[in-house]
C-alpha cells in the first residue's frame, strides 16, 4: 500500500494516539487474496474457523445493503455471489468494531449506529450514481470516521471538541480538532486504514474526508476517493435530515463542491435525498 507524501508529516500529528494492530484474520485473508490464484474454499475455511465472524459475515450478507434477492446460507455461497472483496469488506468492517470498542468514558453505540446507517446508505447512493461500487461504499462508510473512538480513548476532551468542530461555519472540521487536540480523527483513521491494509483509495479518502476543496481538484488523489468522499458526506447529510430535519455545518461547507462533482444541481441533490429518505421509511 503507497503512503500518501505526507505521510512522515502525518505521523507526528498522531500525538500518542495508539493504533490497534491488524487482526491475524485479515493478515490471513489478505495474503490468500494476494494470490494470482485465490482459493475460495481456503477463505472459507479461514472465515469459518470463526463462528461469530462468520455469522456476521451471513447477517451483513443477506441484508438490504448487499441483498441479490436470494437468500445465502453459507459463507462459500456468500464468497460466489458477492465476490472476495466484499466479503472481505464485510470482515473488515465487523473486525473494526470489535477492535475500537471498549476503553472510553462513555458509550460509542451510537456513533457505531450512525456508522452502519452511514455506510448503509453509501452503498444505495454508490448503487444510484453509478460512481463507485457498492460494497466499496459501504465499506467506507463505516470506516471514514474511525478515528474517532481512538480519539476518545486518548483525550477526555474528544466529545466535546467534536461537537465544537461539527458547529465550524469557517474552518474544517479537522483544522478545529488539531488546535483543541493536537491530532485530528482522519489523520488517526488514515494510519489505522494503512495499518490494516487497506486499498489506497480507502486511507486517502479517510485523510482527505473533511478536505471537500478535493472534489474539485483531479489528480490531488485517486478518482475512487473523491467518488467515495462525496458519496460519504451526502449520506451524513441525508442522516441528518432524516433523523431531525436540520441540516449542519458540514454539508453547507460540502454542498457545492460535491454538486459539481456529481455534476447535479442542487435541485437535482434535493430530489435524490427525498429519494433517499423514502427510502429509509
Amino acid at each position: 500500500m503507497n503512503p500518501v507524501p505526507e505521510e512522515k508529516l502525518l505521523l507526528g500529528m498522531l500525538n500518542g494516539v495508539d493504533i490497534p494492530p491488524c487482526p491475524a484474520i485479515l493478515v490471513e485473508l489478505d495474503a490468500e487474496l494476494r494470490k494470482a490464484h485465490c482459493d475460495q474454499r481456503e477463505v472459507a475455511r479461514l472465515i469459518t474457523q470463526d463462528v461469530a465472524l462468520s455469522g456476521h459475515v451471513m447477517l451483513i450478507a443477506n441484508s438490504p445493503a448487499f441483498s441479490t434477492g436470494k437468500q445465502l446460507d453459507s459463507v462459500m455461497q456468500a464468497i460466489q455471489v458477492l465476490g472476495l472483496q466484499s466479503v472481505f469488506n464485510l470482515i473488515v468492517g465487523h473486525l473494526l468494531r470489535v477492535a475500537l470498542t471498549g476503553g472510553q468514558d462513555f458509550s460509542m453505540e451510537r456513533f457505531w449506529e450512525s456508522s452502519a446507517q452511514t455506510a448503509r446508505i453509501s452503498a444505495e447512493l454508490a448503487r444510484r450514481l453509478r460512481c463507485a461500487r457498492p460494497d466499496v461504499a459501504y465499506t467506507f462508510g463505516l470506516f471514514h470516521d474511525c478515528g474517532i473512538p481512538l480519539l476518545v480513548k486518548r483525550f477526555r476532551q474528544t466529545k466535546e471538541v467534536l461537537a465544537q468542530a461539527n458547529q465550524a461555519e469557517d474552518r474544517l472540521f479537522t483544522d478545529v480538532e488539531d488546535g483543541l487536540l493536537g491530532t485530528n480523527h482522519a489523520v488517526v483513521g488514515y494510519f489505522l486504514a494503512r495499518r490494516w491494509q487497506l486499498p489506497d483509495f480507502i486511507a486517502e479518502g479517510v485523510l482527505y474526508h473533511h478536505d471537500y476543496s478535493v472534489l474539485s481538484k483531479s489528480g490531488l488523489i485517486s478518482e475512487t476517493a473523491r467518488a467515495l468522499i462525496g458519496i460519504c458526506v451526502l449520506a451524513e447529510h441525508v442522516i441528518r435530515l432524516h433523523s431531525s430535519g436540520d441540516g449542519e455545518q458540514e454539508w453547507a461547507k460540502a454542498a457545492p463542491a460535491t454538486c459539481a462533482y456529481f455534476n447535479l444541481s442542487l435541485g437535482a441533490i434535493d430530489d435524490l435525498i427525498d429519494d433517499l429518505r423514502d427510502w429509509l421509511d
